[in-house]
């Protein structure tokens, strides 16, 4: 690969060149004062400018309004790290109409807190200043400070961090060098003493070039090195010896005199950016080269190198920017999400033209909310928040038709508080079948028009930290089955039959088993087909109304249901028919035998012999037969017949009337 080097002397020109001398300090915030947008950042001073271009504020004397990046009519709203004009560290902004005010988060990681106090609803930096709702996106130059899925670093530019320095002895440095100097081991390079420079804490730039040569970000750097505000050189370089790390997009904007210019007295000083000695090579590499018209690009290798190269990032909270969310903010996905086919605004042809303008190189990765393409997540960052997890909600579950009911209840206390609730419904392959955020008030939800099958309800709860380990309930979802049931009046002994029908709403041809029952007893079974059956019961019910209940067990596909039925068992109607002498000697006992027949019963019972309304003799059914003996009749003729008595399952009946002569 080519490596560029550039003297301190044709960098130093190049400044002069490039009309450093010539540009006018000049800042941000929303302009005019008193300007209200929808999308409010804060942070990092590395990309405020940027981003102050990108809300289409005059920056630098340059009006960017033209260029401005929307989402309708939600607008950015950057505010400086410092203030604008004053450079006072210590100036409170107000982000919203009647909003409170805050003191400036000065820095990636400043920025990032006031995000999560924004969130939560607290006071920032320590102060009374409650921020609740007061910020939408940090601006930061490093990825995350605390683990975690809370916010999305949204990468939108490539950076470098090179740097500044003065004299001829400082114009080639090694990783080993700087970790030396910043460690306090080495105080001379080339023979010239040197006084090294650092951001202030809580700068992106400060901890991710500590990281990068490898020297812990703590207390004992603040010792060696002598702090300063980040990317403004006036401050630090000023003598031979004198160095300090510094963003190259923000030395080639002030160098440019695209950015407002905090390094000019020091360029004409003869501050410029050293050459590095990149991991595996024996050269040094300039951050920066030089076109022809003497304006200052970034060095292609020194921006891709992993330890100096670095993405910059816009920082959201991660359920703002999930379409599934109760949280989710159309604006802001607009604005800095690149996801599918759709296109961040930050990545528009205009929004990336300005981007370069400010020395930053325009990745294809711009917006990307993916951990393969540069994306990274972090947790809250205020240390005075709990970490503390949600707990586990209480679930159950009740199906209806095609539907499963979800209902919950809040978890016991934990941290901070619950925000909402995540219910997320799998099929029987673990396939979701829908996706729900509910707000924390929420308590229950009902899905519908689910297919037949198995399901498995999830229930989360969250609070800003992430999601508790979720409640878990399987259950099988069907349709619902009406049954309806008739029976026709029998009589005893006859085979009653109750016809049931199964139907539901879903076009399902019904099957599966019913079951007829009076009380605990069952009477008959049947298998269903297209919906129907008829079930046979006992022929040997009591004569009376039954109330019957007949039961249908469902399918894989419908639900068990039931109804009652009235079945009524009549006395049944006997046929009596009997064989007799047709003479008999008037001293001799004439015998008659009589038959009782009923439809599926034998009858018992009496059997008597009347003349007329007396009855002569009596005799005791067995087997449907008797033989009764009458008395001695006197001689004549007799005009007799057999009647049947009858009993609780059969009604009484005569038979047909014979003639007896006795001689």
């Amino acid at each position: 690969m080519r490596r560029i080097r550039l003297t301190a002397t044709a960098v130093a020109a190049a400044v002069v060149a490039g009309g450093l001398a010539l540009a006018s300090p000049a800042s941000a915030d929303p302009t005019p004062a008193g300007t209200f947008r929808t999308l409010v950042g804060v942070g990092s001073d590395t990309t405020q400018d940027v981003l102050n271009a990108l809300a289409g504020d005059t920056v630098n004397g340059t009006d960017y309004a033209g260029t401005a990046v929307k989402s309708g009519d939600a607008g950015l709203a950057s505010y400086d790290a410092i203030e604008p004009g004053t450079l006072s560290t210590t100036s409170k902004i107000t982000t919203r109409k009647g909003g409170s005010a805050f003191l400036r988060p000065n820095g990636s990681g400043k920025g990032r807190t006031a995000l999560t106090d924004s969130l939560v609803g607290i006071p920032f930096q320590g102060t009374t200043d409650v921020i609740k709702g007061q910020v939408d996106f940090a601006r930061s130059s490093g990825g995350p400070g605390v683990s975690g899925t809370s916010l999305t670093y949204i990468p939108f530019a490539r950076d470098a961090v090179g740097v500044a320095v003065k004299g001829s002895a400082l114009q080639n440095l090694t990783i080993a060098q700087l970790h030396d100097i910043y460690s306090g081991v080495l105080t001379q390079v080339n023979g010239q003493q040197v006084k090294p420079f650092i951001p202030q804490g809580g700068s992106g730039t400060r901890k991710f070039f500590l990281a990068a040569i490898n020297v812990p970000d703590d207390s004992t750097v603040d010792r060696i090195a002598t702090v300063v505000q980040e990317n403004q050189a006036d401050d630090a370089v000023k003598n031979n010896g004198d160095l300090v790390p510094f963003s190259v997009a923000s030395w080639i904007a002030q160098n440019n005199g695209i950015a407002p210019d905090h390094s000019r007295t020091a360029v004409a000083g003869g501050a410029y950016l050293a050459s590095l000695q990149l991991p595996g090579n024996v050269t040094f590499t300039s951050p920066v080269a030089v076109k022809t018209d003497g304006k200052l690009t970034p060095a292609t290798d020194f921006y891709n190198d992993a330890t100096f190269g670095r993405d910059v990032y816009n920082v959201v909270p991660s359920r703002a920017i999930d379409p599934t969310s109760v949280f989710y903010d159309k604006a802001l996905f607009d604005v800095f999400v690149t996801s599918g086919t759709h296109e961040a605004k930050l990545a528009s042809d205009d929004a990336e033209g300005v981007i370069a303008k400010f020395g930053f190189v325009n990745e294809p990765y711009n917006g990307s909310i993916s951990p393969t393409k540069h994306a990274k997540f972090g947790g809250l960052e205020d240390s005075s928040i709990s970490s503390a997890l949600p707990g586990t909600p209480v679930t159950k579950a009740v199906t209806g038709d095609g539907s499963l009911k979800v209902s919950w209840t809040a978890p016991a206390a934990t941290g901070l508080p619950v925000t909402d609730y995540r219910v997320v419904l799998t099929d029987v392959n673990g396939a979701v079948v829908q996706n729900k955020d509910f707000p924390a008030t929420t308590k229950a939800f009902e899905f519908t028009g689910l297919k037949a099958a198995k399901y498995t309800a999830k229930v989360t709860a969250n609070n800003l930290v992430g999601g508790g380990a979720p409640a878990t309930v399987t259950t099988p979802v069907k349709f619902v089955s009406k049954t309806a049931a008739t029976a026709a009046k029998v009589a005893y002994g006859v085979t009653p039959k109750v016809a049931v029908t199964i139907t539901d709403t879903h076009a399902v041809s019904p099957t599966g088993k019913v079951t007829v029952s009076e009380g605990t007893k069952v009477l008959g079974t049947g298998t269903v087909v297209n919906g129907k059956v008829s079930v046979a019961v006992s022929n040997r019910l009591s004569v009376a109304t039954h109330t019957l209940s007949v039961a249908y067990a469902g399918s894989s596909t419908l639900s068990a249901s039931s109804a009652s039925v009235k079945l009524t068992v009549a006395k049944t109607t006997p046929t009596v028919t009997v064989s007799h002498p047709t003479t008999v000697s008037h001293t001799a006992k004439a015998k008659v035998t009589a038959t009782v027949k009923a439809t599926g019963i034998v009858p018992t019972g009496k059997v008597e012999i009347r003349e007329g309304t007396k009855v002569l003799a009596t005799g005791t059914l067995k087997d449907g037969k008797v033989v009764v003996t009458l008395p001695v009749l006197r001689a004549g003729k007799h005009t007799l017949h057999a009647r049947y008595t009858g009993t609780s399952t059969t009604l009484p009946r005569d038979g047909a009337n014979f003639t007896l002569t006795s001689k």
